[in-house]
């Protein structure tokens, strides 16, 4: 028979839980009404604790943010470093990261980057400094390998590349986009990287 302290145990999250909890419900949050229309007590009602749980893992709104937003970019960096060791070819390893780009760049994280750039300005410029650096960077390295080893054409500049593909993939990953032509999130980067990558033209259309 389970004893009454044995419940109130299993009642209680487990703290590994709870800061992760607050971390994704935020981001839901954050993403739907936006950055300053979210309360702490919102957050802590709907896992069902008290604000001042919260507050034992968070010291401030701001803070939630700025988590929730560094953390997204370091299991997208993990991901993007774990491709480049990869033992395969730059064309492959680069198709790899445009399917991880294009997922992670989706209207929810669109939404997101707004409200740090509008609430948090010093955020928003560190998460720039990140992608600029180590995405794009490492992304156009790739591309230059690509080049060298002969897999990608030379007269193709790997900054125009990186920088349209990016472009269509967040253009097209919007939800009203995705509903209306009955695409997920992780079809839309292969159609547009097999587009950049292989052209639109059959053999017959490119000798017309």
């Amino acid at each position: 028979m389970e004893t009454t302290n044995t419940k109130l145990v299993s009642m209680v999250p487990r703290t590994e839980n709870v800061r992760q909890d607050v971390l994704e419900i935020a981001y839901r949050r954050f993403a739907e009404i936006g950055f300053k229309k979210v309360t702490i007590d919102e957050i802590a009602a709907e896992l069902g604790i008290s604000k001042k749980t919260v507050y034992k893992f968070f010291s401030s709104k701001e803070e939630i943010l700025r988590e929730v937003v560094l953390g997204r970019m370091n299991v997208l960096l993990e991901m993007f470093e774990e491709i480049q060791t990869m033992k395969d070819t730059s064309v492959n390893k680069i198709e790899a990261i445009s399917e991880i780009v294009g997922t992670h760049i989706n209207e929810q994280w669109q939404r997101i980057l707004t409200e740090v750039r509008l609430n948090a300005p010093n955020l928003f410029r560190e998460i720039d400094a990140i992608i600029q650096k180590q995405l794009a960077l490492g992304w156009q390295k790739l591309f230059v390998d690509g080049q060298k080893s002969g897999w990608i054409r030379k007269d193709i500049d790997p900054v125009v590349f990186t920088t349209a593909y990016i472009g269509v993939v967040r253009e097209l990953m919007k939800t009203d986009f995705l509903s209306k032509h009955s695409l997920t999130e992780s079809e839309v980067p292969k159609q547009v990287f097999r587009m950049f990558t292989e052209g639109v033209l059959t053999e017959k259309g490119r000798k017309r």
